[in-house]
């Protein structure tokens, strides 16, 4: 768990302490609501601080006891394991690698949302969501006791679009962020959009980012365009294989996935065809919300699918839940097939403040829990979206929290 302690914060009203800090009073205010003698111990012994940071603060705050406002960022989770670095190391690189692909991108979604249409949700800030592109209405079989997850076959849409190295999650929301730019609540969107754009034109290779590399020569080169083309097919063809799109093309030898047309999020359907999308009517209550910046500001190239997946969960329960939430597991298991792989990733949300996490009381930041087995209850954590955080450069973001954990 990443904590946020100041010195003086005026805003915040949850239980402070002052404690010593390298001989000085210092008051603790947790942006995680850690145990106070975890947190005492984590600054006495400048346990994984991360940095410091300080500035004025407005007149009155300190009442003569310092001169400045100061914020430590410390991290008391354990240093990457061997495996684990390598895997992040491995995710930096691939993010370095993309970052002229992933700027180009970026800039055409904010081109888009720019230039959508008065009445449109992108128009309003925000891209919606079906609830059930992440939220099965039955649950899986099972009781989610055993902490497995259910067959695929009971997952929602979003966990079924994930893949190794694949785009199929990340581009069907593309793919309704920019239906949500030229199309009005309760209307259909066609696609006059080209898969390869030419000249000035955006077409959807255009809205992907890609780590790839031209290769080979004469007879086996392949461009870069043809390879993010490739990645474009790939995703297309798996979307259509859930029924998340229609392929009005598909018996044409070439061109099979021109003018593809979304379908409704719910996916495939045990008692029929799956109907065409619809842009949600502002009166429904069957859709969440995704903040702009998650396209405009190219959060959705930065983040991993599991980062996704977890983000897709956020914003589902946040819907009027100003304080917070808690989603208990057997939830997460049966109705959204998220497991404790995915789930944990509210510790890197903390990192790239995107989320806040408040720990019950008798649970420590290592995830132990007060005389758990003799009585002691594991309480959810309480989660808590931060949708102003996409408001940054989603690459700057994630790739700086990376490198302090490749630092450590």
């Amino acid at each position: 768990m990443i904590a946020r302690l100041m010195f003086i914060e005026a805003r915040t009203v949850r239980p402070a302490k002052w404690i010593r800090y390298h001989g000085q009073h210092v008051l603790v205010r947790p942006n995680v609501q850690l145990r106070s003698e975890d947190a005492e111990m984590a600054l006495q012994t400048d346990q994984n601080v991360q940095h410091i940071t300080s500035e004025r603060p407005g007149a009155g705050l300190c009442k003569g006891r310092l001169t400045m406002a100061t914020t430590i960022l410390f991290d008391p989770t354990k240093p990457p394991s061997p495996a684990g670095r390598k895997e992040l190391d491995r995710r930096l690189r691939r993010l370095y690698e993309a970052e002229k692909s992933y700027d180009t991108a970026k800039a055409n979604m904010a081109k888009l949302a720019k230039s959508s249409i008065a009445g449109s949700p992108v128009a309003d800030g925000e891209v919606w969501v079906r609830d059930a592109f992440v939220f099965r209405r039955d649950p899986a079989p099972g009781d989610g006791s055993d902490r497995k997850l259910p067959p695929k076959e009971f997952w929602p849409p979003a966990g079924r679009l994930v893949t190794p190295r694949g785009s199929a999650l990340r581009f069907m929301l593309i793919a309704l962020f920019e239906a949500q730019t030229r199309t009005k609540p309760g209307r259909r969107p066609d696609n006059p959009r080209p898969l390869q754009g030419e000249g000035d034109e955006i077409g959807w290779a255009d809205l992907l980012a890609t780590d790839a590399k031209q290769a080979g020569d004469g007879r086996s080169f392949m461009s870069v365009p043809a390879k993010k083309g490739r990645h474009l097919f790939s995703a297309l063809d798996l979307m259509h294989a859930e029924d998340l799109v229609s392929l009005p093309n598909v018996e044409e030898r070439r061109g099979k996935h021109k003018g593809f047309l979304l379908n409704h999020e719910g996916g495939k359907r045990i008692s029929g065809p799956n109907d065409l999308y619809l842009v949600p009517h502002k009166a429904d209550k069957t859709y969440f919300r995704l903040p702009l910046g998650l396209f405009t500001q190219g959060w959705i190239h930065a983040l991993d699918d599991r980062d996704l997946r977890y983000l897709l969960m956020l914003c589902y329960f946040d819907q009027g839940q100003p304080d917070g939430f808690q989603v208990i597991s057997r939830t997460r298991y049966l109705h959204m097939a998220i497991g404790p792989d995915t789930y944990e990733k509210h510790i890197w949300f903390t990192r790239f403040d995107l989320n806040d996490v408040t720990l019950d009381g008798a649970r420590h930041f290592n995830g132990t829990v007060d005389d758990y087995g003799k009585g002691g209850k594991a309480i959810p954590h309480t989660l808590k979206l931060l949708r102003e955080g996409f408001d940054r450069d989603g690459m700057k973001v994630v790739t700086t929290a990376i490198e302090q954990q490749l630092a450590r």
